[in-house]
């Protein structure tokens, strides 16, 4: 019986080498691996009967075919890793009730009542030491304020005031009355309380009034900020919206904030605004007066002293507003900012601001670098409470900031010094909304009107008036978005396609590569050690058989 099994066990083995030859058994291997495998070229390389010449041309053309392949196959990566977003149109129109109607904020060129200073005069006697000292204190500290806030660039002045902690307490202080710049005001063809829905707002030039600006509680991380006075006296809260998200479904019409519910005048906002004659300041006007006016995204914070527009006194300036909306597509959310070349709210933090957009970064990046730069920051930027604010002496230092920064910006997009702005990284939001706008006017011959409307008569006499009116052209507008150009699927394709095209690989093909390269070595050396344990297992049998049988 015994030796019957062992004679089992012996027509199941094969005979063992005495030593492994590994190199041999690879030789072996790749042979098998040319002959069977479904890549081109490759059946060539090995055969008995072709000459080394034939070998040689084969694996020099595989070669050829391989780097060719390999060299578009990295221009299709460099593709998709540089490229992979594009801008293009939305297939349908978006209502212009589905984005708010623009934060508008006007801004007097009249500073100061004539009666409270005289800026001009006060001018002219600090130029002269003689003179100077006839200027109480006070009088001083309010040129020095209006100094910053006038588009005023003809001398230069001698003052040494580094900082002006309470530079903004006196301006507001100083500011003209909003009773006394705002004659009438209406929204979607109802009049409104003009101190109700135009708010106070601290800019660049000075005190301005916005309407449709949010609040300082939902724009400014208002923990983050000094107590001495708040940038925006806006109360209104805008919880059924957000920038990214829009307004939150079922929405009323009447919500903050404001809608329109379609284009044209009646659908948008007007003001009547005056300006006092006897408290004009050409000096500090630089000639002009009247308003500087300003239309942004009620998330921004404005700064009017480089984009802005004029409404001069005694016209009619009618501005129709032409929306630009660039969404971002869901598909391309989980690429990294740099790729899709924007952040959304969550992605870029502000320290100042709750709400990313691209305006308020380059805002806050700005007063970062000025107080880096001069040890304090202007009158208007934010601030913590232990940042002081620049006085007169230190204007040319924040001014030559802005002035460095975009010089920095401009190397950045070189490649040739990165610098402070690369810290800044103030990319588009993902989603953003700009108004731009078509303007026209005419003289406004407000006068003829005083006889029919004669509640105003004794409050325009001495004063100068114009009139501003605001609304969207179109009741539907064509979306900007930002889809997946160059996806995995489609970088799979092109490399695929490439594949097959040079050398005739498809996914069986790298399947075939990875059994040769891994499965099959392993199969092929622990074959040996089973026949080994077999042997073991031969040998005891036949060594039982021979102790029975003695």
């Amino acid at each position: 019986m015994y030796a019957a099994r062992a004679q089992k066990f012996q027509q199941r083995l094969t005979p063992i080498p005495q030593g492994r030859n590994y190199l041999r058994e690879s030789k072996q291997l790749a042979k098998e691996f040319c002959d069977n495998t479904s890549i081109h070229g490759v059946k060539y390389f090995v055969g008995s009967n072709r000459v080394v010449i034939e070998k040689v041309w084969w694996i020099v053309v595989f070669c050829l075919s391989l780097y060719g392949c390999g060299k578009l196959i990295q221009t299709v990566y460099m593709k998709w890793d540089r490229e992979p977003v594009i801008v293009t149109f939305a297939q349908k129109p978006t209502p212009v009730f589905q984005i708010p109607f623009p934060a508008v904020t006007i801004c007097p060129e009249t500073k100061v009542k004539a009666s409270d200073f005289n800026f001009t005069r006060a001018y002219h006697l600090s130029m002269h030491p003689a003179f100077r000292r006839t200027l109480s204190e006070d009088k001083i500290s309010k040129l020095l304020v209006m100094l910053q806030v006038c588009n005023f660039a003809f001398t230069d002045t001698s003052f040494n005031q580094t900082y002006d902690d309470h530079c903004v307490e006196l301006l507001r202080r100083m500011s003209i009355p909003q009773h006394e710049t705002f004659v009438a005001c209406g929204w979607r063809t109802a009049g409104i309380n003009c101190s109700d829905d135009f708010r106070l707002i601290l800019t660049d030039i000075g005190v301005c009034y916005t309407f449709n600006s949010l609040s300082g509680a939902d724009m400014l991380r208002e923990d983050q900020l000094h107590t001495e006075f708040r940038y925006i006296e806006e109360p209104h809260s805008s919880a059924n919206w957000s920038l990214h998200d829009g307004y939150l479904p079922g929405t009323e019409i009447n919500t903050y904030p404001r809608r329109v519910l379609g284009a044209g005048i009646k659908a948008g906002v007007f003001a009547v605004l005056k300006a006092n004659e006897s408290d004009m300041d050409y000096l500090c006007g630089n000639s002009f007066q009247g308003f500087q006016v300003l239309l942004h995204m009620p998330a921004e914070y404005p700064q009017l002293l480089n984009q802005h527009f004029r409404v001069p006194l005694n016209q009619e300036v009618a501005v129709s507003v032409i929306p630009r909306m660039i969404e971002t597509a869901e598909s391309i959310r989980s690429y990294k900012p740099h790729r899709r070349q924007c952040f959304f709210n969550h992605e870029r933090y502000l320290r100042f601001f709750r709400i990313y957009t691209q305006t308020n970064c380059e805002l806050e990046c700005l007063t970062n670098f000025t107080l880096k730069r001069c040890g304090c920051v202007k009158f208007s930027m934010p601030r913590a409470a232990n940042v002081r604010i620049c006085g007169i002496a230190l204007q040319k230092c924040y001014e030559q900031a802005t002035v460095e920064l975009l010089e920095m910006e401009v190397k950045y997009h070189e490649r040739s010094h990165p610098g402070f702005i690369d810290d800044c990284r103030c990319l588009p939001a993902c989603t953003s909304v700009q108004y731009n706008t078509e303007i026209s006017q005419a003289s406004f011959e407000w006068k003829r009107l005083l006889p029919v409307v004669k509640q105003f008569r004794d409050e325009l006499q001495g004063v100068q008036v114009s009139h501003l009116v605001v609304f969207f052209r179109d009741a539907q507008f064509i979306t900007i978005k930002r889809n997946e150009l160059f996806g995995l699927t489609d970088f799979l394709a092109n490399c695929g396609g490439l594949l097959g095209l040079f050398m005739g690989v498809s996914i069986l093909s790298l399947v075939e590569i990875l059994y040769y390269c891994l499965i099959k070595p392993i199969i092929i050396w622990n074959q040996p050690e089973k026949q080994e344990s077999l042997v073991v297992q031969v040998k005891a049998i036949e060594e039982t058989e021979r102790k029975n049988v003695w």
